[in-house]
Order: C-alpha cells, then sequence, then structure tokens
C-alpha cells in the first residue's frame, strides 16, 4: 500500500474519531496572560495582566451562562503562572479550545487594532532541519531495531504514526485558522470596531497546546486613543462579547462539520 493511500485512509478514519457528537460541550480554557510579578505590557496607568484579566472573566460570565460551553481559566486572579504549566492545565482538562489573551504595545503610538494569532508550523528550511536532527538521532539504533523487533513492520509502524501525527497537526492548523476567521467576521460586521487582522507566530501557549488555539491582542495600550477605550468598562464588556459571538460561530460550523461526517 503507497503512503499516499495510506494518509488517504487515515484521514477519513481520523476525520470520523475527531468529529465530536453534534452539539455536544465544548470545553474552553481562557488564558488572560501574564499575571503576579509579571505585568505584562505597561503603559501610563494601564497593566496589560490586569487588564486582559477583567475581559476574560467578563467573557467567562458569557460562556458559564450557555450551556454549550463549558470553561476553565488558567488563573482568575493576579498570580504567576509559567508558560508551560499553563499548557498543562490546558491538556489536563482535554480542552476543546484554547484562548489566551493579551494586549499589545508598540514604541510607535500609531500602531493599533486587534491581532488574531493561530498556531503554525515552523517555517520550512527550520522544519526541515528538525527533521533532519531527529532523523539523524534514530539512524543510530535504526539496525538493531529493524533486526529485533520485525524489521519493515516496524517501519511500517513508522510511517503510520508520522502520517497521523501531522494529520493531527494539519487538524489543530485548519480549526485554529477557522477560530480566528470566526472572530475576524464578527470584527468586520461591526462597523465602529478597531481594525483586525489575522497573523501566525510561534508563541508557546499556542505552539504547544495540542487542542485548536489562538493568541488575542484586544488592541496597544501604547495608543493613547485605544488606551481610553480599552479602560472603559462597556468596552471591555464589548470585547468580551464579540469573543463569545465567534466562539458561539465557531462551535456552530464544528457541530455541523461533525453532523456531516456522522452521516
Amino acid at each position: 500500500m503507497t503512503s499516499i493511500r495510506l494518509k488517504q485512509i487515515l484521514c477519513s478514519l481520523l476525520a470520523g474519531a475527531w468529529a465530536s457528537p453534534a452539539f455536544a460541550t465544548f470545553h474552553i480554557v481562557l488564558d488572560p496572560g501574564h499575571g503576579g510579578t509579571d505585568k505584562g505590557a505597561v503603559y501610563n496607568s494601564i497593566k496589560e495582566a490586569d487588564l486582559v484579566l477583567t475581559v476574560a472573566r467578563k467573557l467567562k460570565t458569557l460562556l458559564s451562562e450557555d450551556p454549550h460551553f463549558v470553561v476553565t481559566m488558567t488563573r482568575d486572579n493576579d498570580r504567576a503562572i509559567s508558560l508551560p504549566d499553563r499548557v498543562k492545565m490546558a491538556e489536563k482538562a482535554e480542552a476543546d479550545l484554547y484562548v489566551s489573551l493579551h494586549a499589545n504595545a508598540a514604541l510607535d503610538q500609531r500602531a493599533r487594532g486587534v491581532e488574531f494569532f493561530f498556531q503554525n508550523n515552523l517555517p520550512a528550511d527550520e522544519d526541515a532541519l528538525f527533521l533532519a536532527n531527529q532523523e539523524n538521532q534514530a539512524l543510530a539504533n535504526a539496525r538493531d531495531l529493524h533486526n529485533l523487533s520485525g524489521g519493515d513492520e516496524l517501519s511500517k509502524k513508522g510511517d503510520v504514526a508520522a502520517i497521523v501525527e501531522d494529520l493531527r497537526r494539519q487538524n489543530r492548523m485548519n480549526s485554529s485558522l477557522r477560530l480566528t476567521k470566526a472572530l475576524t467576521t464578527i470584527w468586520e460586521n461591526d462597523e465602529n470596531a478597531m481594525q483586525a487582522t489575522i497573523k501566525q507566530a510561534p508563541f508557546y501557549v499556542i505552539s504547544k497546546t495540542s487542542m485548536p488555539a489562538v493568541l488575542i491582542e484586544i488592541g496597544f495600550i501604547s495608543n493613547p486613543r485605544e488606551a481610553q477605550r480599552l479602560q472603559r468598562k462597556d468596552y471591555q464588556k464589548d470585547l468580551a462579547e464579540k469573543i463569545y459571538n465567534a466562539l458561539v460561530s465557531y462551535k456552530e460550523k464544528m457541530d455541523n462539520s461533525s453532523a456531516k461526517n456522522l452521516n
């Protein structure tokens, strides 16, 4: 059986395995960035850690009132949590989505807008180097493993594992992109909202989680006009509502996709 055909079969099987039943509850991990001694970006009296925690709490309230969602917060107070521990919390919770909230700052005070970052692969050259390094480490024992444990059968199992992992990575990336598109659509439909853009970057928390993930920069506290808006309670509520509406839209699309896979 060719590797291409094997990948096609596995892709079909995994699509069914990953598809949760339509209308299943979505478990979301909300991750307000920074905390404790790490205040994040600071501009005048605005501290990123405090700002994103406030928005996260408002978003948690909206999600908790919706029976379709279950919410876990990485922090619900002003305390420091390491990046690996944030990822571990999401993995332990077996969450369906990971949403990390941050606020931006720049030397140029004209910088403005909301930014959505989703999981991305390593650049092609780095990816190739990484894979080569992994292969080189395995080469030392390759012949012994081949002779001791069934040889060609072990190779086939390795091929399957590699294909499965590749499909899982693609699934996470595609789902993460779908989530960021849902967020962007909500912002685009509000003519009074700040401009919003989708970007890719290897942030630790969204690169290391096994579930779809997005990191949201809710605005630039270094922009005087945005800073004023970000401090207003009504605007903080508006941000939470926009993210909530995007999550609802994303879940509906995933439910529809799951229903089609089950038919």
